[in-house]
């Protein structure tokens, strides 16, 4: 579980990056819920993600918030950062849990400075999470909650490596920018036609092809775009 080659990007580093960067790193655990890095906050840690599923939120001033993006083990937390921008401007949020191998700010960039594999890796990562928030943007303008709340569930179930998921209503009403009530309702909806079942903030896809079926066509769009 712990293999670094388990994170997409790493595997693509020659060995002689990946052990500089695993010399100084170490893994981190991360439960579902847990802010990772806070809006407007310098950002002293880069994390790979070997596992799980990470969320980032753009948070307004009244405290609603909505998702542009997530990170798995496709990919890296904090690449910004590195390439020169100390502070983040959203937050990150565990939206399963997590394990990520994690490598302070100042050892990152040393690397950087010898690396350019790890330039290059930061750079595609940088590109992912650009076309995942366009996407996500024209989703959340065009497309019913319905279509959208299918589509994240498929792509937690990628993500989880699994059907069988716990999920918190507060949690998902935050990233697609909806009330409670109205995930509880939707949730209700897709259970009686029978994609998934859901109690007690556990889910269950049953028909991953049904649940593909009301899902939007961003989910396609996503996972070409590299998420």
């Amino acid at each position: 579980m712990d293999n670094p080659l388990r994170n997409g990007l790493l595997a693509l580093l020659p060995r002689r990056d990946l052990r500089s960067l695993t010399a100084k790193s170490n893994v981190v655990e991360f439960t579902q819920g847990d802010v990772v890095q806070k809006e407007r906050e310098e950002v002293t840690d880069i994390y790979f993600p070997l596992s799980g599923m990470l969320s980032l939120l753009v948070v307004l001033r009244d405290g609603r918030m909505a998702e542009t993006s997530v990170v798995g083990r496709e990919g890296l937390i904090g690449a910004r950062a590195g390439l020169g921008s100390q502070a983040s401007l959203v937050r990150i949020v565990a939206q399963l849990p997590v394990r990520a191998l994690r490598i302070s700010m100042e050892d990152f960039r040393a690397i950087l400075a010898s690396s350019c594999a790890m330039t290059e890796i930061c750079l595609k990562n940088a590109d992912v999470l650009l076309d995942q928030a366009r996407i996500t943007a024209a989703c959340n303008s065009l497309h019913l909650v319905e279509e959208r709340f299918c589509r994240w569930l498929l792509h937690t179930a990628d993500r989880a490596e699994s059907d069988q998921f716990d999920l918190k209503q507060e949690l998902l009403s935050q990233m697609l920018g909806v009330r409670r009530t109205t995930i509880t309702d939707t949730a209700k909806d897709i259970q009686k036609r029978g994609a998934i079942t859901y109690s007690r903030g556990k889910l269950q896809i049953l028909n991953r092809r049904l649940l593909l079926a009301n899902s939007c066509e961003c989910y396609q769009l996503l996972k070409r775009a590299g998420s």
